[in-house]
């Protein structure tokens, strides 16, 4: 065999090898987007998934998530990169800022939910939390060096390292859970609020139909003006969702949903986006 028909053969070969090692660099994610004070950062206890639960202690594959949670009144503590889903990451309440935490929140049933659905999909939850805060103030977009600020400068640093890993991606959704820290102002206060943070959510992404699904707070007797206007906000603002609390349970004086519920929290965020994509697929959730 000629020496140059030879060393062409061996250099297809070699393309041939590579190619597909290359195609498989690069993933493409669905991107969700979790904010919020306690019971999104998470007081859901991880010793208590046992039993039915014990399914959500063990990582998910194809689900990673990305955590920044605290840096306002808080210690800091920021994931090392897309980490597979899993309990831990949530704040540190009372410890070192370090994960794994000994906490989770709604971020498990969501992944898991989702996950089952779409086994073929890859899932990034990109998470931006701190317990105890308010949205007047700590999650107010027009107050420099806060929540707001913090939140779409690690969107955008996560966004940077799917581009430098050459992923492609699409940001599917915005879930909030917020609100125990507002319960004492007028009726009306926080809607305009809400409805403020969602517009320049929106905007600052570049999504101005991004769907935004807003959890309700528990029913404690002592939020009604909360319960209110988050439903002002999904009858008034366009691609709005409620995600209910009722039949949810707290572990403490009714503010803090248990493990069971946070699960159950997480899966309701999840059905309403699989909702979404029926809707838009014009076919029925059920088939």
């Amino acid at each position: 065999m000629p020496a140059l028909l030879k060393n062409t053969r061996c250099l297809s070969l070699a393309l041939l090898l590579i190619a597909p090692l290359a195609l498989a660099k690069g993933v493409h994610y669905d991107v969700f987007l979790l904010a919020g004070q306690s019971n999104m950062d998470g007081r859901g206890k991880t010793a208590e998934l046992t039993g039915e639960l014990a399914t959500y202690a063990a990582p998910l594959p194809r689900v990673v998530i990305s955590l920044s949670t605290g840096g306002l009144n808080r210690p800091l503590v920021v994931s090392k990169g897309f980490e597979p889903l899993q309990p831990g990451f949530a704040g540190i309440i009372g410890k070192a800022a370090t994960l794994p935490s000994p906490q989770f929140g709604p971020e498990l049933g969501f992944g898991h939910t989702l996950a089952k659905a779409h086994p073929e999909k890859h899932l990034l939850l990109i998470k931006c939390t701190e317990g105890g805060t308010n949205l007047k103030n700590d999650w107010n977009p027009d107050q420099p060096k806060k929540l707001y600020e913090r939140f779409i400068a690690f969107v955008r640093t996560n966004q940077k390292t799917m581009e430098a890993n050459g992923d492609t991606y699409e940001i599917r959704g915005f879930l909030w859970h917020q609100g125990e820290s507002d319960a004492g102002q007028p009726a009306g206060v926080y809607q305009a609020n809400l409805t403020a943070l969602i517009q320049r959510v929106r905007t600052d992404l570049g999504l101005p139909q991004l769907p935004v699904l807003i959890g309700q707070v528990y029913n404690n007797g002592k939020r009604d003006n909360i319960f209110a206007d988050q439903k002002s906000v999904v009858s008034t603002v366009p691609e709005t969702y409620l995600v209910e609390s009722a039949g949810l349970e707290t572990w403490d004086n009714g503010t803090h949903f248990d493990a069971k519920s946070q699960i159950e929290l997480g899966a309701r965020f999840a059905r309403e986006i699989l909702k979404q994509d029926h809707r838009a697929k014009g076919t029925n959730p059920s088939s």
